[in-house]
């Protein structure tokens, strides 16, 4: 009887072993992409490693040197080290920087920790090879990384066909979201918390092309003035309680940044937790599913509810997804209980996904106290633009079908 029990006991346990190993250590949802390592608990003095990926190479770059003068009123401490790479507009190149504290708001005199030169801010192998150099020098219980620059939600607004990080000196190359994905995936690394600094982020689209890299997203709707952050307060608030979670110092950043502006300020900012977007996704995909299957409400209610009623941001085309469910279920136009039913189900996901949001003012079209912190693609009367379809919610949802049946602006 022991040899039988004993002999029970060494299966359950190989059991045990093999399952154990199954587990990822990160969200991941999406089977195509391996899950990125988390640090085992303890295993570090430092607190947080906030890294910060400054493109100042274009328009930007005095606000860059502001940026990371505010960082030094701060400074890096022994439980929260805040690391820059900078690479500035026209003269000395890109350099990193371990952010140390002064006053001096004129000059970066923080250490030069390595001067790379001139490199190219719009690849994805210049942003992998920063994450890992902050992680192998300043490795921490948690990470946060910084986008720092121009954006353009998943579409660089003009003639240039990418959508954050533009390098202009780099024959004004930038990052497009699947790039960036792409470049967290190969870091290696899971972010407690990925932040851009940078216009019209803030989409649904693009918090779902990262959503097995991070746990928390933060972004704005809308257009970043160009100050941007309050880097100041909310590495104040971290380095005073630098044992805050992700959800808090999210929470930090999103105040400081609308506490910043003068009162009335177009200002968009909001935190969306990334294990709640593919049930987001799921059902988004479902109200595209009914809204294509309404045949008793026309399609022009639906132009009319998206063009003339739903909060838009500074690009048209991206529209608020809470607001447009909203408008959805209290239409009296839309005849379809399966519509209304669906657009309540996104409504109640989009408060499930977005953590905590903050917004004052008004854009050239709306006034924006109801946006609801996660916008999403849906152009009209403007051209549909072509590379959507390459990004993940294109391809694992029918948005894009949508687009398509509602859009009579064409394509480009």
């Amino acid at each position: 009887m022991k040899q039988r029990l004993f002999v029970k006991l060494v299966l359950v346990f190989i059991i045990n072993i093999f399952l154990t190993s199954c587990v990822p250590n990160s969200p991941n949802d999406n089977p195509g992409l391996n899950p990125t390592p988390r640090p085992t608990p303890g295993a570090y003095s430092t607190a947080w490693t906030i890294m910060v990926y400054v493109d100042g190479d274009n328009d930007l770059d005095p606000y860059a040197i502001q940026n990371i003068n505010s960082m030094e009123l701060v400074g890096s401490t022994d439980k929260v080290k805040i690391v820059v790479q900078y690479d500035s507009y026209g003269y000395a190149g890109a350099r990193r920087y371990f952010i140390t504290k002064d006053y001096d708001q004129g000059n970066i005199t923080s250490p030069i920790i390595e001067d790379i030169g001139e490199v190219n801010m719009g690849t994805g192998e210049t942003l992998v090879d920063f994450i890992q150099f902050c992680v192998k020098n300043y490795p921490a219980q948690k990470y946060s990384l910084i986008l720092w620059n121009h954006g353009g939600g998943f579409k660089k607004p003009g003639y240039l066909p990418k959508d954050i990080c533009w390098d202009e000196t780099s024959g004004d190359d930038a990052l497009t979201i699947p790039e960036v994905e792409q470049a967290l995936n190969r870091s290696g690394v899971y972010f407690d918390l990925l932040a851009m600094d940078a216009c019209l982020m803030g989409m649904l689209e693009v918090a779902y092309e990262v959503r097995n890299h991070t746990e928390i997203f933060v972004a704005s709707e809308d257009n970043v003035p160009g100050e941007g952050f309050n880097y100041h307060h909310f590495l104040e608030n971290l380095v005073t309680s630098p044992n805050m979670g992700p959800d808090s110092l999210a929470r930090a950043m999103i105040d400081s940044y609308i506490s910043h502006y003068p009162f009335g300020t177009t200002l968009t900012l909001a935190s969306v937790n990334s294990m709640q977007l593919s049930a987001l996704a799921n059902e988004v995909n479902n109200l595209a599913m009914t809204i294509m299957q309404d045949n008793r409400t026309s399609k022009e209610v639906y132009r009319n509810i998206i063009t003339r009623e739903t909060i838009c941001f500074s690009d048209v085309d991206f529209i608020d997804l809470g607001d447009f469910a909203l408008k959805l279920i209290g239409h009296p136009q839309i005849l379809s209980s399966q519509v209304k039913y669906s657009a309540q189900q996104v409504l109640n996901q989009v408060s499930n996904s977005v953590l905590y949001s903050k917004n004052q003012g008004n854009n050239s079209y709306w006034t924006l106290n109801n946006a609801q912190g996660i916008s999403i693609y849906l152009p009209i009367y403007t051209k549909y633009v072509e590379k959507y379809q390459n990004l993940q919610f294109a391809k694992n949802t029918n948005w894009d079908d949508l687009i398509r049946h509602l859009t009579i602006g064409g394509y480009r």
